[in-house]
Formats: C-alpha cells, sequence, structure tokens
C-alpha cells in the first residue's frame, strides 16, 4: 500500500479549501463556528502597529493591525500623512494569518502590546491599542491576563512567600524600588522595577498598571 502524502497549499483560497478538494471530488466548505462567529463577531480589537524592518524609512510608517474575534481573520491598513510620499490605505486584505512560530492561526490572546506577530511576510510590532480594545481585554481577563489589574496584583504577592505577612513584604518591596531613597516610589518607577525584578515579564503587563494609575 503506497501513501500519497498531501500536496503543498498553493495559496489560493485557504488552506482548508485546498485540503478539502484532496480528500473529496466534491469537496464541503469548511465547518465554520457558527456559535463563535455570532458570539463574538461585533468585536473588533484595533492596535496601531510599527514595522519592524532594517530600513530607515520604514522607521516612521504606521500601520493598523486590527483582529476580527469572530473568525479570527486579521486586517491591515497603513496610514500615511499627505506628506509622506506614500499612499494610504489596505495593507493586507482581511484573512487569517499563521503564527510562523506555532504552526497554528493567529488566535485574540496573541495579540498584545509590545508582542511582534508575523503577517503577510511582514513582522509588526504592536505599540498601542484603542479604548475598545483595552475595555474588551479588562473584561476578558481569562483570555487577557496580562491585561487584568487583579490579575498583576496577583503575581506581586507570590513574592510574599518568604515574608512574614503582606505588610513586611509590601515595606521591603518599597525599599527595594526606591532607587534614590527618596522615600517616594511614583508609578512609573514601581512598575519598571517589578520588571528588573522579573515580576512582570511583558510589556502588555507594564501597559496595564501604568494605564490604571494614569
Amino acid at each position: 500500500m503506497t501513501y500519497q502524502s498531501i500536496p503543498k497549499y498553493d495559496g489560493y483560497g485557504s488552506p482548508e479549501d485546498s485540503l478539502g478538494s484532496v480528500f473529496a471530488l466534491r469537496p464541503k466548505p469548511p465547518k465554520t463556528d457558527m456559535k463563535k462567529m455570532f458570539k463574538q463577531d461585533m468585536h473588533t480589537l484595533r492596535f496601531q502597529a510599527l514595522l519592524v524592518s532594517t530600513e530607515p524609512d520604514d522607521e516612521t510608517r504606521l500601520f493598523i493591525v486590527s483582529f476580527y474575534c469572530g473568525n479570527d481573520t486579521i486586517q491591515i491598513y497603513e496610514v500615511c500623512d499627505k506628506n509622506s510620499g506614500r499612499i494610504g490605505g489596505a495593507f493586507m486584505e482581511r484573512k487569517k494569518q499563521t503564527n510562523p512560530v506555532t504552526g497554528k492561526y493567529y488566535t485574540e490572546k496573541d495579540f498584545l502590546i509590545g508582542e511582534t506577530v508575523f503577517l503577510a511576510g511582514f513582522k509588526f510590532k504592536l505599540v498601542k491599542a484603542d479604548e475598545y480594545t483595552e475595555k474588551y481585554m479588562e473584561d476578558n481577563a481569562c483570555v487577557f491576563p496580562a491585561a487584568s489589574v487583579e490579575s498583576l496584583v496577583e503575581k506581586i504577592k507570590l513574592g510574599s512567600s518568604s515574608h512574614a505577612n503582606l505588610q513586611e513584604y509590601a515595606i521591603h518591596l518599597m525599599k527595594v524600588l526606591d532607587k534614590n531613597n527618596d522615600g517616594f516610589v511614583d508609578c512609573t518607577e514601581f512598575v519598571t522595577g517589578l520588571s528588573s525584578m522579573g515580576i512582570f515579564c511583558s510589556k502588555h503587563e507594564e501597559h496595564t498598571l501604568l494605564r490604571r494609575f494614569d
């Protein structure tokens, strides 16, 4: 018995469409998660993004990356000033994109401030989210723990195990974070200090606390 390998995706349609043509002469369209679509279709996450490139001209290019929660599709627009010499508009049509790190489609939890995503052959760093996206993430802390202040507070508390109580731990923490010994730790000093101690491991976690205390 010989084994017929699955041919490489040819770029037409979606990978699921192509795979259906391999297994059947009359392929059925891929199944759609209707429950998810009806529940999540109203939610769109939007991020400002910068192009990660070695070209100097690319440093100032600004993009809007939109993630549609209903079907996990992604769309990219380039924002251009009138005097930039570039024509803004659609940069990538709305479609699913595969994360080359995992080999699976990107999902909403992959999109966090400070993260780099690989889309349409380019690398984009997510630098800012709109207010709706911020609120959506806070309301869905189970998916975005980095956007939950409560989750971050629990991470900070983990370091208290070697102290008699939380109060003693808090005093110790403030002394460690007060680098200039002026008896005061501002919000930025507090957040960056926790990151340097390894308590926070992502830019989005830093952003969450800075935003809450802003």
